[in-house]
């Protein structure tokens, strides 16, 4: 189910948290919203689900749109906000019952549901537990089942992954890769090796302004650099061969850094020439660019 968001605008006095945002998730995917703290990805949560509503703009959900049919789209959303709010009084299994019954599922079918769920993200063996004696990685897990219970297209996940150890880190990265195969999935992250790790496309939000929409594996293209690793045996190549626009610069010995254009790959250009010249390749790596320095680079701006 395709979201637009046009000119999204959210003012908290004289604080602009959103300008003008703007952008659309046409197909099921995982979507990384990517900002520094303080960049507006809560608050864009906050409007997209209904919590909040914006100064301008507008959101959209299928042919539905905020403020009109605001309990119908919530009704085709799931999500799990920054703090995750459970009631850990409540075993998991008791609390998804409850939580099915606010999305008006019940009898049979919620309880069926809740098993399927309840398999879906791993918490087999802690369906019986109280959820105050649960780790934060599985509190994560019980946040995105009651998510999960009424089946909506979209899922808004607000930084899932924050405060757990590497281990569960993990473990709701991959929960996450298998919900995007049959949902769209936009989450928010201000770790740039998350995005890389999980995501498809990449939106990045800087004080409040969309700076970049693009698949993953556009950045490098859009900011026009690639470069390889080149180390031989004996002797260097000559490197009279390479296009003029190419920069060659020794790193040491016989261990070179190749630049050049995202157009061009220079790898077989590279493999040739070591066969025509007679000499042995020890390595050839291509390097694309961090996203860190992509990241650096578009908020600087």
């Amino acid at each position: 189910m395709e979201l637009v968001v046009e000119g999204l605008t959210k003012r908290y006095g004289a604080q602009k948290a959103l300008d003008s945002v703007s952008f659309a998730l046409r197909k099921p995917g995982i979507y990384g919203y990517l900002g520094p703290n303080g960049a507006g990805k809560s608050t864009t949560f906050k409007i997209l689900t209904g919590y909040l509503k914006p100064d301008a703009g507008q959101v959209r959900l299928g042919n539905w749109r905020m403020p009109e049919n605001r309990q119908v789209i919530q009704a085709h959303i799931g999500y799990l906000p920054e703090h995750n709010p459970l009631y850990l009084d409540l075993y998991v299994r008791e609390y998804l019952l409850f939580r099915g019954r606010l999305y008006g599922l019940k009898g049979p079918f919620l309880r069926q549901r809740v098993e399927e769920v309840i398999e879906r993200v791993g918490l087999e063996s802690h369906a019986h537990k109280l959820i105050g004696a649960l780790s934060r990685g599985y509190r994560q897990r019980v946040g995105l089942a009651q998510a999960l219970l009424h089946d909506p297209p979209l899922l808004i996940l607000d930084e899932p992954t924050s405060g757990l150890d590497p281990n569960q880190v993990i473990e709701i990265r991959a929960l996450i890769q298998s919900l995007g195969k049959s949902h769209t999935v936009i989450f928010s992250s201000h770790i740039l090796a998350e995005v890389q790790a999980i995501a498809s496309e990449v939106l990045i939000l800087h004080r409040g302004r969309l700076v970049f929409q693009a698949p993953l594996a556009e950045l490098d293209a859009y900011l026009g650099r690639e470069s390889y690793l080149v180390e031989t045996a004996d002797r260097p190549l000559r490197w009279d061969f390479l296009p003029s626009e190419v920069i060659v610069r020794p790193k040491s010995g016989n261990l070179w850094e190749i630049e050049g254009p995202p157009h061009i790959d220079l790898r077989r250009h590279i493999y040739e020439a070591s066969v025509s010249q007679g000499v042995p390749l020890l390595r050839l790596e291509k390097h694309q660019l961090p996203l860190e320095e992509v990241f650096q680079q578009l908020t600087a701006q």
